[in-house]
């Protein structure tokens, strides 16, 4: 008679996960330092905004051809030697940065790395789901999840003394690259089997949840925009030490989710979604007015306070869509819903940044929160106009929220697993086919 297998305590399902995290954090903060030293260098080279917008945005097509195309990978190689090739491109692209000032070499180099950042992301991510353990699936998502905003708060201040336009930034963001690799390669854990979550089209979404998909694409164009340019928002009034004012902007925008995407999501349980996604989004519009406005003329205090708030109004609301979504999706294919979401999210990241920067050749670097503002208070208008016309999803009806990432499919798997462990079954999702409950 074969004895069962023993429940992995609490304290040793962190350590399963503990090596990845920590390589998922570095890469994290690679990638928030690099959103300082890439545009202070293209504007120590006397790049104008919509340089920087075009090759930000070339990051975010990367970005989504490696989320859509890292499940195959793994497949074929396995998940180490996918995040060793991953790290290994991103790092000689880090590098590659400092070789040309030319535009096409840039957006070439930039898209390589986001090709790899995101299959770095999608392979770490999937092994988490897979050794997490189904009691503590939800501690662990949310312990990944602060980690990985705490890696890329820190990643600016690491490059924060580099001087712009020298070699220094990128050579500490390609050594943080290859670090990332150490505790991956040090684990002694199994590789796990690949991710197989199919996103759906985001037509399909349409017709079940158009508010989501709204949501999400205007999350992608703000987030992606002001994480990518802010560093040139703050050139702006940062007379001296431009990367350390920098960083803390950074941090104060970082740290402002990280309060809130919690409270709003547990609100957003009790009240309709949509309330709450539009109440956030007005919340960071009108932050977003002050910042464009009066960035130049507040103290400093004032500018990071006021950052704090952007940060909690526009970066927290994602995950709010991802769970209305998940609330109105067909039964069985919450997981395929959440992962279309972040299709359209990526979509948004790379329109995003090209629209803001061509808004900043015309005002100056407040055009970004100019039109960070005016998206978000159209956001705002389009979740009370599609309120009004359609019923909310009923309370029992709903599934309890959890914090979701805008990274990988992967993550998305590891919410989902989440919830069905804690007792949610997608037999408490809504009557679909009812056409007085839909969005």
């Amino acid at each position: 008679m074969s004895m069962p297998m023993p429940t992995p305590s609490g304290t040793d399902s962190y350590r399963n996960v503990a090596a990845i995290v920590i390589a998922l954090a570095i890469l994290q903060t690679a990638t928030g330092a690099l959103s300082v030293v890439g545009p202070l260098t293209l504007v120590s080279q006397g790049a104008g905004p919509l340089k920087i917008g075009a090759i930000v945005s070339s990051y975010a097509l990367g970005f989504l051809l490696g989320a859509r195309l890292a499940p195959r990978e793994i497949m074929q190689v396995g998940h180490i030697r996918s995040i060793a090739g991953f790290a290994a491109a991103a790092s000689l692209g880090a590098a590659a940065l400092y070789v040309s000032g030319a535009m096409a070499w840039w957006m070439l180099v930039q898209f390589i790395i986001g090709v790899s950042v995101a299959g770095f992301l999608a392979s770490g991510e999937s092994w988490i789901a897979d050794a997490a353990p189904g009691q503590h699936r939800g501690a662990i998502l949310g312990f990944y999840l602060v980690t990985s905003k705490l890696g890329f708060m820190i990643g600016p201040f690491l490059v924060a003394g580099a001087p712009s336009g020298t070699a220094t930034g990128f050579l500490i963001i390609a050594a943080l690259l290859t670090a990332s690799l150490i505790p991956v390669c040090a684990t002694r854990r199994a590789e796990p089997a690949a991710p197989t979550t199919t996103p759906f089209s985001p037509l399909r979404i349409w017709h079940f949840a158009p508010s989501a998909i709204i949501a999400a694409a205007i999350s992608g164009m703000v987030s992606g925009a002001v994480l990518q340019l802010y560093a040139v928002y703050v050139q702006g009034f940062a007379a001296e030490s431009v990367p350390r004012t920098a960083a803390l902007f950074n941090a104060a925008m970082i740290g402002g989710s990280v309060i809130a995407t919690w409270p709003a999501g547990i609100l957003s349980d009790r009240i309709d979604r949509r309330l709450v996604i539009a109440g956030l989004a007005l919340a960071a519009g009108a932050a977003a007015l002050v910042l464009a406005l009066f960035g130049g003329l507040m103290p400093r205090l004032g500018i990071f306070v006021t950052a704090t708030l952007w940060g909690a109004g526009a970066l927290s609301y994602y995950g709010v869509a991802v769970a209305h979504a998940a609330d109105r999706a067909p039964e069985g294919q919450a997981t395929g819903t959440m992962s279309g979401i972040l299709m359209v999210w990526a979509l948004g990241s790379m329109i995003g940044p090209l629209i803001a920067s061509t808004v900043m050749s015309v005002t100056g670097p407040s055009g970004l929160f100019y039109f960070a503002a005016i998206t978000l208070f159209a956001l705002t208008g389009s979740m009370l106009i599609r309120r009004t016309g359609t019923a909310p999803v009923r309370e029992e009806d709903k599934s309890d929220f959890e914090p979701t990432a805008t990274t990988s499919v992967s993550v998305i798997e590891l919410t989902d697993h989440a919830e069905e462990d804690a007792g949610w079954s997608d037999s408490q999702d809504a009557e679909f086919e009812d056409a007085d409950w839909r969005d």
